[in-house]
């Protein structure tokens, strides 16, 4: 039956132009290094998906330096999406935001953020080239986005969910070609089954949101990423895993927006 298409996903990088960029207190580019030290020596994957907030401050050096540490390690396919932080322009001129086929699996990039906004949005002509984008297809597709779709039961992020998120979860259900939609935005693991749909988000390669509902807080749960082994049969086994050599020392007051 063949080998699955192995995915691992990497979000929320938060990266800066330079190395030496830090974000409550932790160093991105180094968090993101220790994430894909301990992935790679897990095994390669096929396809590396980069889920969005890839930057902190977004310039053509953020995106360089994302591509230049990955490329250190992988120099296969891989698919961006903006989110929040990022720059829409900049992001598409430095980044490889193409749809990938592969091994008969169709992953395919959905733009969510608006610059300067911090919550998603979706209108009708990008759902509806999205139909148009899988309509020729056959085989199963893996959605990604930056933002959740759905509630997640976290009021203050879900605020940040898609306007237009309804549209494209009827959308992702209704078709059964679709079998996930994997996202980022929310600093934490999340694992929800709509239909027959998967919805997956991926702890940040950075610091994790804490798991109080209510209210915005930070825990010092270490840098994390996703597997996902995509089988020809249309199945996903997929499992978060969190950098182990990686120490956290969070500094609340060191904000740079």
């Amino acid at each position: 039956v063949g080998e699955p298409l192995k995915v691992l996903q990497v979000t929320d990088t938060h990266l800066f132009p330079t190395t030496d960029g830090t974000l409550l207190g932790i160093n991105t580019y180094d968090s993101l290094r220790a994430v894909l030290s301990q992935a790679f020596s897990q095994g390669s994957p096929d396809v590396l998906i980069g889920s969005g907030d890839i930057a902190q401050f977004a310039e053509p050096a953020t995106y360089r330096l994302f591509l230049k540490l990955v490329h250190d390690y992988f120099d296969g396919p891989i698919l961006c999406v903006p989110g929040n932080h990022d720059i829409g322009d900049t992001f598409r001129q430095e980044l490889p935001t193409e749809s990938i086929d592969l091994h008969g699996w169709h992953i395919a990039g959905i733009d969510t953020h608006v610059d300067d906004e911090v919550g998603g949005h979706l209108d009708a002509a990008q759902i509806g080239s999205l139909t148009n984008e899988i309509a020729n297809d056959s085989g199963p597709v893996l959605m990604v986005g930056h933002h959740a779709p759905i509630e997640i039961g976290t009021v203050w992020l879900d605020v940040h969910r898609i306007s237009g998120g309804d549209e494209l979860v009827e959308t992702l259900v209704n078709n059964d070609r679709i079998r996930g939609y994997v996202f980022g935005h929310i600093h934490q693991a999340f694992d929800r089954t709509v239909g027959e749909t998967r919805f997956l988000a991926t702890p940040a390669t950075c610091f994790q949101f804490g798991s109080d509902p209510k209210r915005f807080s930070v825990e010092s749960t270490s840098p994390g990423y996703r597997w996902l082994d995509l089988d020809m049969q249309g199945s996903i086994e997929t499992w978060v895993d969190h950098a182990r050599d990686f120490e956290m020392t969070l500094d609340l007051k060191d904000t740079k927006h």
